[in-house]
């Protein structure tokens, strides 16, 4: 599969959240792909599409919102898992919700990562800060572990 594009897949079903997150990227110079589905369904539907073609358009991260409709970001999450092809793929919840049994099922499906939804755009481009930071260091194709491990060795052979 190539993943040399370094895209992000936003599933998010409220325009203000994607609105405000796009103007955060663009706050921090995140200028990465950033494609965006309304419903859970249209997750699964892009992942499909771009798991079938290879195409460049295979995000690099995955941002899922919880409460979408026609499927929710843990069913999302459960599909993309059962893939073999994606299995592998950064998932990270963005959700409003605080709820320990949330974010524990979350967890407990295979998410990366579990953000909080900030509520300023001061805090949401920190969260863009941390997501470009973080696309920087992890590299398409290899595992987040693997990807940290061959930064670190960068970091190292350049002293």
């Amino acid at each position: 599969m190539n993943a040399l594009s370094h895209s992000i897949l936003l599933a998010e079903d409220d325009e203000s959240d994607v609105f405000l997150l796009r103007r955060a990227f663009k706050e921090v110079g995140l200028t990465n792909p950033v494609h965006v589905v309304a419903d859970g369904q249209a997750a699964i539907d892009f992942l499909t599409q771009a798991k079938s073609r290879e195409d460049e358009r295979m995000p690099a991260l995955i941002l899922l919102d919880l409460k979408m409709p026609r499927r929710t970001g843990l069913q999302v999450l459960q599909w993309i898992r059962e893939q073999p092809l994606l299995r592998s793929l950064p998932v990270f919840i963005f959700s409003s919700s605080e709820n320990r049994n949330d974010v524990e099922n979350a967890y407990d499906g295979g998410a990366t990562a579990y953000l909080i939804k900030p509520p300023s755009l001061a805090e949401r481009a920190d969260l863009a800060r941390f997501l470009k930071d973080w696309l920087r260091t992890v590299q398409p194709g290899l595992s987040v572990s693997e990807s940290v491990r061959a930064a670190q060795a960068q970091r190292a052979l350049r002293g």
